[in-house]
């Protein structure tokens, strides 16, 4: 594997672990809510997003694409292509919402600083990181998510060694009926974004980068959730049930994860920024660096909500949606790569 390979694979995990993973936030609404059957949910999960991953890479060089409108045209007839691409944009910019009000919370939990400056410093770090574009998207990701990968992984493995004693009735409300229909969700709303960001990569591609970057997404889910099944309940349904975790292990390894969820957040906000970005410029007469400034403006607008109740309300209601068009790719990937008509 080399450089190159490593890097995507470092951004496709970047792009996905964002507020809701590394705070624990969707592992207990997804896979922890369905107890030990949670674990089933997420080793489905972490196989979708492998072979995923590595399925758009081939397609994308086999049909030259080189973003993910590209990729949609060749799915979608035009009217329905132009409703799809509307809704990822949707999606791009919420989860972009999502990530800056997490990024807030985060702050202002461990520096004390108001929501609204957190929110403020991590849109301009946004801004700074992509005045390099998809070269400075590589870049980030292959510096910070190598520790953030260290901190969960770590801290997890911790936990389960002395874990707090459980007692207390699950308290959390759950809108997903069973945990394989909640790791087929995770799967598609992740890879919606997922998608957009393998397919806005200029540089060359290769398969096993998204299959790397999916297994690894799949371990680091599995001991998270694992650690969580044994956390007391109400620390289950707070807002960042991972740093209650790391916390109880130690308080110095739970101000280092904060830094690394900060991280987590910051990975996966760049990304919905330049994804977003790139789309755009191809319709607007203005630079990619006039539209990131607009778009990270616009995202304020979030900024009153609270950061769970956009995890819980959003992020299912993106899967549900996703459905046809991660449905879609996979029977575009299977027909691009001939196995269709071995599976005839």
């Amino acid at each position: 594997m080399n450089k190159g390979d490593l890097k995507l694979a470092f951004t496709y995990v970047g792009a996905l672990v964002g507020a809701g993973f590394a705070t624990g936030q969707e592992l207990v609404r997804f896979f922890v809510n369905f107890e030990t059957d949670g674990l089933k949910g997420v080793v489905l999960a972490g196989i979708g997003f492998a072979l995923l991953g590595a399925g758009v890479i081939i397609l994308a060089n086999k049909e030259t694409i080189e973003d993910y409108n590209s990729l949609l045209i060749t799915l979608f007839p035009p009217k329905l292509c132009w409703l799809i691409d509307k809704f990822i944009a949707l999606v791009l910019w919420a989860g972009l919402g999502i990530m800056l009000s997490g990024s807030a919370t985060v702050i202002n939990e461990n520096f004390a600083l108001p929501v609204w400056l957190g929110f403020f410093l991590t849109a301009f770090l946004i801004f700074v990181s992509l005045m390099w574009g998809s070269q400075g998207l590589l870049n980030v990701n292959t510096f910070l998510v190598p520790l953030l990968v260290i901190l969960a992984l770590g801290s997890s493995l911790l936990y389960l060694k002395q874990p707090l004693p459980c007692s207390g009735e699950n308290l959390i409300k759950n809108v997903l009926p069973n945990w394989w229909m909640a790791g087929s969700l995770y799967v598609v709303y992740n890879m919606v974004l997922g998608m957009v960001v393998l397919t806005s990569i200029e540089e060359k591609k290769s398969p096993l980068a998204g299959a790397v970057g999916g297994l690894l997404l799949g371990v680091m889910a599995y001991l998270m959730v694992k650690g969580m099944l044994l956390l007391p309940e109400n620390y289950k349904t707070a807002e960042m049930p991972m740093m209650l975790l790391t916390g109880s292990v130690h308080p110095l390894l739970g101000k280092f994860y904060a830094f690394g969820l900060w991280v987590a957040i910051f990975t996966t906000a760049i990304a919905n920024a330049h994804s977003l970005t790139i789309r755009l410029s191809n319709k607007f007469r203005l630079t990619y660096h006039q539209l990131l400034f607009i778009i990270l403006v616009t995202a304020f607008c979030f900024l009153p909500w609270k950061f769970s109740l956009l995890v819980g309300i959003i992020y299912p209601l993106t899967g549900y949606l996703g459905f046809p068009l991660i449905l879609a790719i996979i029977f575009q990937i299977i027909k691009s790569t001939g196995l269709k008509h071995k599976l005839l």
